[in-house]
């Protein structure tokens, strides 16, 4: 998906074709004009609309910036693990995101939710306009692919709204003047959606060897779907017994290399980089390239991730909580120092980054560059590491890929849903292996159920921390209140803040909803 076809005026054009029915374009039709019924000629095309159905991912077609504000902000600033960063403060809707006084009239709010329905937009339409395709405009194996890719982002953007807002509206069909006022449906109505729509998804897709990067694929499908099951189990609206086998099941395949050779990567901090990009280890991966301001397909999140001392924006800071929990298991990693995702995942006033032999902090030290930018050596101070290129000083616009999904994440979660199911020994095994080849750490020792669920909880702050997980995860294990109490955020409370608010452009515009 770095090689974007015409997207911006395919986009155009699919935008124009949900405004309008089939007859209105019918009766405008002219021979050098692409309509409904025209756009869609051949396997290019087809390609092309698959094209705009992924511009949407994350959002990132409508914040400005080149994407790191908004999305970044709602759900970075959500975690109890994460602070302000010195910039923050100029920025009154960032702080609000923060602070948990935002109302439903907040741009962030409503940008996420449009363009997450434009992605369900353009999905729907691939879904419709090229199942009605024939064999002479294109061969069945690219159209089962291709519908097989816009099913899986389908399931996505509704999986994606279900996990930030408490209701949505269902889009599974063409928007017409019949269907463009929805009532919300129900968390249950949802995830029924949302899971047929992956496990269909898993059944046309190929597996990641066949696959480009950066699309869909067998893969992608079923960890989705077992991620779907997971966050069901903790929705108290919508939880069933079966949940969590359910996960297992669908985790399962792709740790058993049934949906392709996916593996740990065994250097942790080129994850996120930008120096081994579509790796082994990545499931789904949002693709940026390198481009000019101009562009919707770069990012400058870097700037609003990286601190003032590296030349970032500081735009985000890490409390001193993480720093201690990521350090709770003491300097017992195979190199003598503390588990290798500590210092994958954050910068802090350590001899790791106080070493001038090494200058392992953007090429420098702590205490250098704190000092220079400061004037003290900051010692309760944290910032976040991933995201980062090497070298943070010049904050233009780079391409730096976002792992969405990524087998350690797999790896952890099925070893949740095994431990929640009783096969706690076989979890155990999982989670030792994350710890070895990401952390350099030795086994565990714990061997009960209730303390394995510890464990992983532990062990996905030290692997998924700054991945947008944290928040979701408090959520479903019912620890929100707890946690935001102890990080001090005493505005938040889980009854009012654990979804985001229904849009009032949504409310204000459809009729459906009271």
């Amino acid at each position: 998906m770095k090689n974007v076809y015409k997207i911006v005026l395919v986009a155009l054009i699919l935008t124009t074709i949900a405004s309008c029915s089939d007859d209105e374009f019918l009766e405008q039709s002219s021979a050098d004009q692409l309509t409904s019924v025209s756009f869609w000629r051949n396997a290019e095309d087809a390609q092309s609309g698959l094209v705009a159905a992924y511009s949407e991912l994350e959002s990132r077609s409508n914040f400005w910036d080149g994407w790191q504000e908004g999305r970044p902000v709602v759900e970075y600033f959500r975690s109890d693990y994460a602070l302000p960063g010195p910039d923050a403060s100029n920025y009154a809707h960032w702080m609000s995101i923060f602070n948990f006084s935002y109302t439903n009239g907040h741009t962030f709010l409503d940008v996420i939710w449009t363009t997450n329905y434009k992605g369900l937009n353009f999905a729907n339409q691939v879904i419709t306009k090229v199942g009605e395709m024939t064999s002479d405009k294109i061969s069945d194996a690219e159209k089962k692919q291709i519908i097989g890719e816009a099913t899986f982002l389908r399931g996505y953007y509704h999986f994606k709204l279900l996990t930030l807002y408490e209701q949505i509206i269902l889009r599974t069909e063409l928007i017409s003047n019949e269907t463009l006022d929805k009532p919300l449906s129900t968390r249950p109505e949802a995830w029924e959606v949302i899971i047929s729509d992956f496990k269909q998804a898993a059944e046309m897709l190929q597996i990641v060897d066949n696959t480009e990067p950066g699309r869909a694929t067998k893969g992608a499908a079923l960890a989705y779907l077992g991620k779907a099951y997971m966050y069901k189990a903790g929705d108290a609206s919508s939880a069933e017994a079966s949940d969590f086998e359910n996960a297992a099941q669908a985790f399962k395949p792709i740790v058993d290399g049934a949906a392709g050779s996916y593996a740990l990567e065994s250097d942790f901090l080129s994850l996120f980089n930008g120096e081994n990009e579509n790796n082994k280890e990545s499931i789904f991966e949002l693709q940026f390239k390198t481009a000019d301001a101009t562009s919707d397909n770069s990012t400058r999140l870097h700037a609003f991730v990286g601190d003032w001392s590296i030349g970032g924006w500081g735009g985000i800071a890490a409390t001193m909580d993480i720093v201690n929990e990521m350090k709770s298991e003491g300097m017992i990693a195979s190199n003598g120092l503390y588990d290798n995702r500590l210092y994958g995942s954050l910068y802090f006033k350590d001899p790791f980054y106080n070493d001038s032999n090494t200058n392992q902090m953007q090429g420098s030290t702590w205490d250098a560059l704190m000092m220079e930018t400061y004037e003290n050596t900051n010692d309760d101070a944290a910032y976040f590491r991933k995201w980062l290129p090497n070298y943070v000083r010049d904050n233009s616009y780079v391409g730096v890929n976002v792992v969405l999904m990524r087998y350690a994440d797999v790896l952890l979660m099925y070893a949740e849903a095994l431990n929640e199911t009783g096969m706690t020994p076989q979890a155990i095994d999982i989670i030792n292996n994350v710890r070895a080849v990401h952390g350099y750490m030795p086994p565990i020792t714990v061997t009960s159920q209730t303390d394995v669920k510890k464990q992983i909880i532990h062990e996905r702050t030290m692997e998924l921390t700054l991945e947008s997980v944290r928040f979701f995860d408090l959520r479903r294990w019912n620890m929100l209140d707890q946690a935001m109490q102890a990080a001090g955020r005493n505005n938040f409370s889980a009854a009012s803040h654990a979804y985001l608010p229904i849009p009032l452009s949504e409310i204000q515009t459809n009729s459906a909803i009271d």
